[in-house]
């Protein structure tokens, strides 16, 4: 129990009575009722700064679990990245992807109306967005250019972008394309978060990694490039010891056994020795393969350089949205408020807004949260098409624009 003090009775205190008045009563039970000081300045500020439109809807004060369920129009969903049936070529699925994977590059879309942006190099375009510090910029450059591995992309992407034609419709053309030697595929074993769920809530603390293999995806004149780009960044070194050489060597052995078996996913000790498969696996070319529980001996995946950070780009994704969706009660939100959330859009906030249209938008405020670790400036399409692929989420049509919802897999 906790203390309570009270004043001695020597001391002079002078007691106030509570006003009876029944005004005085009145006002005290309507600030129950009134909205907060910060939420009544927000609509107070977004109706003066939108005289000469309509009246901009108040924000409101509900929470998310009060929402209500959004109301199904129906499943016929033609989303911007999706081709019609009657197209079938894999590599414009993936160039797609690739040419506009990054926010401030895309074609898909202009919502952070940076459209004019695009004729620029990385440098200069990424220098010229408003709103982000010079460590971030310097951070996007170094993250695109140095870190993140080219040309990669996942499987579940695909489905997304061939949602209408079906999963198999997919898997035969990659069968189809690897065959031909045009695209490589990957198996990267226990590399993708596992979200645990119980009682149909999703425990977001409880992420996993073990469980589930993801399946990558790079067209192979991009791989060979790599592996080529490797090769002469040994050769290239001022002095050539024999572990250079011998890496070397390895690798020219291991670029000439991939363009023999293009179908090939692993190599087995039978192919390489010890020491060249030691070689492989510190160059990134290989990793040990495993089957959830335990390593498999002398079987080794083949995989690409650096390829876990962009598995970790990925992951992030996932997590994110899960997170998102899993605050509102029916875990679904309208693509227009998981875009607002993605991008950190603030309504009526202060400041330069990042649109050149400010009567569309007020003084709204996009505070590029995407443009920041860890997705440097990472498009939201991709978030959306590798969980729709991955089945975790289901979109559908709304009278008020696309909605997204968990499935319950995970």
């Amino acid at each position: 129990m906790p203390l309570q003090y009270s004043a001695a009775r020597t001391s002079n205190v002078t007691k106030r009575n509570n006003s009876k008045s029944p005004i005085k009563k009145f006002q005290r039970d309507a600030k129950k009722l009134l909205p907060s000081q910060k939420l009544y300045n927000q609509n107070l500020n977004k109706s003066i700064t939108n005289k000469s439109g309509s009246p901009s809807p108040p924000v409101s004060p509900s929470k998310n679990n009060d929402r209500e369920k959004l109301v199904i129009k129906d499943y016929d969903i033609q989303l911007d990245y999706q081709v019609d049936s009657s197209n079938d070529d894999l590599v414009v699925a993936i160039d797609t992807i690739l040419d506009n994977r990054w926010s401030d590059e895309t074609f898909l879309h202009d919502k952070f109306s940076l459209n004019h942006l695009k004729k620029l190099n990385l440098e200069e375009r990424i220098f010229s967005i408003k709103g982000l510090s010079s460590t971030t910029k310097a951070d996007i450059i170094k993250y695109r250019t140095q870190l993140l591995p080219e040309g990669l992309i996942t499987t579940t992407q695909l489905y997304s972008i061939f949602n209408k034609q079906g999963h198999t419709f997919v898997d035969k053309l990659l069968e189809l394309n690897i065959r031909k030697g045009i695209i490589r595929k990957f198996i990267i074993s226990n590399a993708s978060p596992i979200i645990s769920r119980s009682l149909n809530n999703f425990q977001i603390g409880k992420v996993t990694y073990g469980f589930e293999n993801v399946d990558l995806v790079v067209k192979n004149d991009i791989y060979y490039k790599q592996i080529e780009k490797t090769l002469s960044s040994l050769i290239d070194r001022e002095t050539i010891d024999s572990e250079t050489k011998t890496k070397h060597n390895t690798l020219q052995k291991f670029y000439n056994f991939i363009k023999k078996n293009p179908t090939d996913l692993f190599i087995s000790s039978s192919n390489f020795n010890n020491e060249e498969i030691s070689s492989l696996v510190q160059m990134g070319y290989i990793t040990l393969n495993s089957n959830h529980f335990n390593e498999i001996e002398n079987n080794y995946a083949i995989s690409f350089p650096n390829c876990g950070i962009y598995l970790k780009l990925i992951n992030e994704g996932r997590i994110w949205l899960v997170k998102l969706l899993n605050k509102i009660k029916y875990k679904e939100m309208l693509e227009d408020e998981i875009f607002n959330k993605w991008c950190g859009r603030i309504f009526g906030g202060y400041g330069q807004s990042n649109t050149k249209n400010n009567s569309d938008t007020n003084l709204d405020i996009l505070k590029l949260n995407n443009f920041k670790k860890p997705f440097f400036g990472y498009d939201l399409n991709w978030i959306l098409a590798d969980a729709l692929g991955a089945g975790i989420i289901e979109v559908f049509n709304t009278p008020v624009g696309r909605g997204w919802r968990l499935t319950g897999k995970a």
